[in-house]
């Protein structure tokens, strides 16, 4: 009787026991998750031959965000970010608090499954350009586009000025199928009010856009994009407000950003510009780093990463001698896996004969 009295004792306290654990691994909602991110840059570019871009040297704070994530319930999650980079607004340009990402995504379909349906609402960025949609917590050239101190003519630079690129409010759909740990598929297809970031509908019409990405290796990502832009545009000096441009783009990823060993990226860009004339655009570019980690107790850094970006942007194909071409070479050197300190020599030039522009970028970055 004693031994199955204490046999009776010992599974009543391991069930208290697994109980206990079973209600502390449970999740309360809502949860939430604070990060954020702080980049400083400072550039010297000789560029007197183009007045316009001001002065040759300056620092500035690039990033200054703060990011909100979280779950409301087990299927519904949230994420904001405001930016507070640009502090003031002098001379009219835009400065203070922005709104960038800010959305809800609602899960269709169960946790544990291979494939999942969402359903997103808000403020994100078009489905469109890889490196538009590669995090800038950890950009390896620095910039997307040409950057400040350089002619904003540089492929990213050129698709966001026709309404292709960066944020807008709207809403999209995506399946996303899980391969195993390391390979995903994704399909996304969303609509928009085309006006750009925190931007209310202004013609009563919407963008449209879609990517596809696949994992073909852990390492390896193709995709495909596509986005028709509508807005208003002047047509033989009459508004045209059922104007739109299109525009498609095809890309290719190996490895990832601060990943150990080899990043390369490449995308193809082409499409229609926002004007009545509707000229061809086109931009292509190429994108290679080295992530070397380094080892040792009393290491200093954390890592070093030389990379190498070139960017071609053609505003108009049918036209002569108007492409420009961007050539970063750039070295990053790893604090910690979220510090880097960069340094870059740029160079911007020009078909047709214009100057070029030649100078030094560099960037400390962080996140937490």
């Amino acid at each position: 009787m004693r031994l199955r009295a204490r046999r009776s004792s010992g599974m009543a306290l391991a069930a208290a026991i697994t109980g206990l654990g079973t209600a502390q691994a449970q999740s309360t909602y809502p949860d939430v998750k604070l990060s954020g991110r702080l980049q400083e840059q400072f550039y010297w570019f000789d560029h007197g031959d183009y007045p316009a871009l001001g002065p040759e040297s300056n620092i500035f704070t690039r990033r200054a965000r703060i990011e909100a994530r979280g779950h409301i319930a087990e299927n519904v999650t949230f994420y904001i970010q405001p930016s507070f980079e640009g502090g003031r607004t002098i001379s009219g340009s835009r400065g203070g608090v922005r709104l960038r990402d800010a959305w809800i995504d609602v899960r269709l379909g169960r946790p544990d499954g291979k494939g999942a349906f969402y359903l997103r609402a808000g403020q994100e960025k078009r489905p469109f350009s890889r490196y538009e949609l590669t995090s800038s917590t950890n950009l390896v050239s620095i910039e997307r586009g040409a950057g400040a101190g350089l002619l904003a003519t540089a492929s990213n630079d050129l698709f966001a000025a026709n309404g292709f690129l960066s944020h807008d409010v709207g809403a999209s759909a995506r399946y996303e199928y899980r391969i195993n740990d390391a390979q995903l598929v994704t399909a996304k297809l969303g609509v928009y009010n085309g006006q750009g970031e925190s931007l209310n509908d202004a013609n009563n019409r919407k963008s449209f856009g879609a990517r596809v990405t696949a994992a073909i290796t852990p390492k390896l990502d193709v995709g495909g994009s596509w986005f028709s832009h509508d807005g208003i545009v002047t047509v033989g000096g009459v508004p045209d407000s059922s104007f739109t441009n299109d525009a498609w783009g095809v890309d290719a990823q190996f490895g990832r950003p601060g990943d150990e060993g080899l990043y390369l990226l490449g995308e193809y860009l082409r499409g229609t510009a926002a004007t009545d004339r509707k000229p061809t655009i086109q931009g292509i570019q190429g994108l290679a780093a080295y992530h070397y980690r380094l080892t040792g107790a009393g290491a200093w850094l954390y890592a070093v990463e030389p990379a190498l970006r070139i960017d071609v942007a053609d505003p108009d194909t049918g036209a002569p001698d108007d492409r420009s071409t961007l050539m970063s070479a750039v070295l990053g050197l790893y604090l910690s896996s979220k510090a880097q300190f960069r340094v870059a020599y740029e160079r911007q030039s020009f078909q047709g004969g214009a100057p070029s522009i030649a100078g030094v970028r560099t960037a400390l970055t962080v996140n937490f």
